[in-house]
């Protein structure tokens, strides 16, 4: 059996296993901490999240195979650009993502896209059950991967299967146990079908994993479902100080799909594009680009949403009306008939905002 050499300890703490520090002013998340305990939660998990990124940036520069990353995950999370809608709402969206299968970042924002996009593909469906399918830990992550896909692929041509489930969603999950050195990847699997009798397809399961998998457990699914299925598919604290295992773990799930859909769920949207920018207020899709701001230049609002503080922009960063980029949510079906209504509005946005600024300046220097 192939033995993971261990990695020499590290002399220098791991920033997410340091004490919590109030927010740092060079990240978003500043504020009163004081005023609330949900806001304040929320703050100390982009915190947590900032941790993290920066203990693998010192991890990833001990890897062997994935040096090249270091820069690219260094920088995710690190700019901003500001963005206002046709509400005259404004927001901050990250001007650069590494797309790094570990980045805390990324993990949480593919999340929420999709999680955003499935409840409302899963509303009114009725029969939907959740199951968590699993084999034994393995030594070998890229073995234990394809070994569960398999499995999967031998219970979904299974009678039991075929006859009850007419859909299925399966997302792939990993986590590792240090103590064994030992990584468990499993599915979490959402389907719509008639009722299984979970000692039906235990024992189903373990014949498609040749009496090595198990059932963890079967439930009808609830509104959390999704959020529950498409919650971060790596526990990166497990394993972010080992290199070898971050090594591992990138090397294993290269080229890989997390998501996999099935019957009736086939065409549900999976990928992982940015797709059209929409408001975190109205929902609206006519957004514009204003400008870029620094971390330090950002704030976390009561909803959890991050946001440009005006006050801290400096004089070249206030934009005009020629800096205005339309984000244009889709391309005209005949341009030849387009009235033009989308120019008109980003005009005004441009000309709303500039005025705004005009007179929020105005107002800084009566006051100064």
């Amino acid at each position: 059996m192939y033995q993971v050499k261990k990695p020499k300890p590290r002399s220098f703490p791991l920033r997410s296993k340091l004490p919590s520090e109030p927010v740092s002013t060079s990240l978003p998340g500043r504020g009163d901490t004081g005023v609330d305990a949900e806001y304040l939660g929320k703050e100390f998990r982009v915190l947590d999240r900032y941790a993290l990124q920066d203990d693998l940036v010192e991890t990833l520069r001990l890897t062997k195979r994935h040096k090249h990353l270091v820069k690219r995950v260094a920088e995710c999370h690190r700019s901003f650009r500001h963005k206002v809608c046709g509400n005259n709402h404004q927001w901050a969206q990250p001007a650069k993502s590494c797309n790094c299968r570990l980045c805390p970042h990324d993990q949480r924002k593919r999340s929420l896209r999709l999680s955003h996009r499935w409840s409302e593909f899963l509303i009114g469906r009725e029969d939907l059950r959740y199951v968590v399918l699993s084999e034994r830990n393995s030594t070998d992550l890229h073995e234990g991967i394809t070994s569960l896909y398999k499995a999967w692929k031998r219970l979904r041509a299974s009678t039991l299967w075929k006859t009850q489930a007419d859909g299925s969603i399966a997302v792939l999950e990993v986590t590792y146990n240090r103590e064994e050195d030992t990584w468990h990847p499993h599915l979490n699997v959402l389907f719509e079908g008639g009722y299984i009798p979970f000692e039906a397809l235990r024992q189903e399961w373990s014949e498609a994993t040749r009496h090595t998998g198990q059932t963890a457990f079967i439930r009808k699914a609830d509104a959390g479902t999704v959020r529950e299925l498409l919650k971060y598919v790596t526990k990166l604290s497990d394993f972010v100080e080992h290199p070898v295992a971050v090594d591992n773990f990138l090397g294993a799930v290269a080229r890989r799909r997390f998501i996999r859909t099935y019957g009736t769920f086939y065409r549900i949207p999976v990928d992982e594009d940015e797709g059209t920018d929409h408001c975190p207020d109205c929902d609206s899709d006519c957004v514009a680009d204003i400008g870029i701001a620094h971390a330090s230049q950002i704030v976390l609002d009561f909803k959890g949403v991050l946001r440009i503080d005006l006050s801290l922009l400096r004089q070249s960063q206030l934009p005009t009306s020629e800096d205005i980029v339309v984000a244009w949510p889709r391309a005209p079906v005949n341009r030849d008939r387009d009235d033009g209504t989308w120019r008109k509005t980003v005009e005004r946005m441009a000309a709303e905002y500039v005025e705004a600024q005009r007179q929020h300046g105005d107002r800084r220097g009566v006051a100064s």
